[in-house]
């Protein structure tokens, strides 16, 4: 599937240029891909890295693009990234960690992205879930 899509990273002309992810993406393509909410689990669905924030998040950042892959789309056709985080505070303390991971399924492209912390997933033992939107 030849990839004919456009994407215009935006952001406020007098606000401070993000880090690590951005404002607003104005795309034009021809399909667009709403990945459901992926937890680290392997291809027989046992999950991976339990108790393990950075394990966890390399397992799901995979099955992004397992998933993304699925549809025609690469890494940096997403968008969008919502990610859910049962600790917040555990999450960052592991960021330079967690930025490695990222570069090494996405380089220096930075979808829009939202991180939000909740109190439960589906499965008490998963620490992260990760939905993405993809525009192809």
């Amino acid at each position: 599937m030849k990839n004919t899509v456009s994407k215009e990273v935006l952001n406020p002309p007098a606000w401070k240029k993000p880090r690590g992810y951005s404002n607003l993406i104005k795309t034009s393509g021809k399909a667009t891909l709403f990945a459901a909410g992926q937890g680290a689990f392997d291809t027989r669905g046992n999950l991976v890295g339990e108790g393990d924030i950075c394990l966890q998040y390399e397992q799901i950042l995979a099955n992004i693009q397992d998933v993304m892959a699925a549809g025609g789309a690469r890494m940096t056709d997403i968008v969008r990234l919502t990610v859910y985080c049962v600790d917040r505070d555990a999450f960052i303390a592991q960021g330079s960690k967690c930025a490695l991971i990222y570069k090494k399924y996405f380089g220096d492209y930075y979808p829009a992205s939202t991180l939000v912390e909740i109190k439960k997933l589906f499965i008490d033992s998963m620490l992260l879930e990760i939905e993405a939107t993809a525009v192809i």
